[in-house]
């Protein structure tokens, strides 16, 4: 299984400079496909846990990684897109593509706000996050149902398409 730091490389070699990629963003958008991994594929993509900080689910092993920079945005990982999509099966990378696609759209701040009312959990605990309750949480997302149901079309740039996804999810 992957951990948080393959998913946060895959992140930052696959956006660019202009979306400024801080922790908090890191943070937020590593979260949303752990949750759409959970709901859509009935499985972790990453083995660490989330817990309920005030700014909402946070890795803590991640946040160290970059907490170095502040607010700041985080340099390029400096890998490939191809090294970083290697610790992915196909299913995994449709749920990657579909958490940058949707999710890094949205400043930090916005998804610290969106991941308020998403995630389960006491924010500013510090408590962790089960696993199921994040899945139960983001099983009635309006978006995981219409990919459940087979209803949502592929963009353009995923990795592979909406009738393998569904074959993959023995749909």
């Amino acid at each position: 299984m992957a951990t948080v730091f393959n998913v946060s490389d895959y992140f930052l070699a696959e956006l660019t400079p202009e979306n400024d990629i801080t922790n908090l963003k890191l943070q937020k958008l590593c979260a949303y496909a752990q949750a759409m991994s959970l709901a859509l594929l009935g499985e972790s993509l990453f083995v660490e846990d989330l817990e309920a900080w005030t700014h909402g689910p946070v890795i803590p092993s991640l946040y160290r990684r970059y907490e170095q920079f502040g607010r700041r945005p985080l340099p390029s990982s400096g890998l490939s897109e191809a090294y970083a999509r290697k610790f992915f099966e196909d299913k995994q990378k449709f749920v990657l593509e579909l958490a940058k696609s949707y999710y890094g759209q949205f400043s930090a701040w916005e998804l610290r706000q969106r991941s308020h009312r998403d995630f389960p959990g006491n924010f500013g605990s510090k408590e962790v996050i089960s696993k199921e309750a994040i899945k139960k949480a983001f099983a009635s997302d309006p978006l995981i149902v219409k990919l459940r149901e087979g209803r949502e079309q592929p963009s353009d740039r995923t990795i592979v398409s909406e009738q393998e996804f569904l074959d993959a999810l023995a749909i």
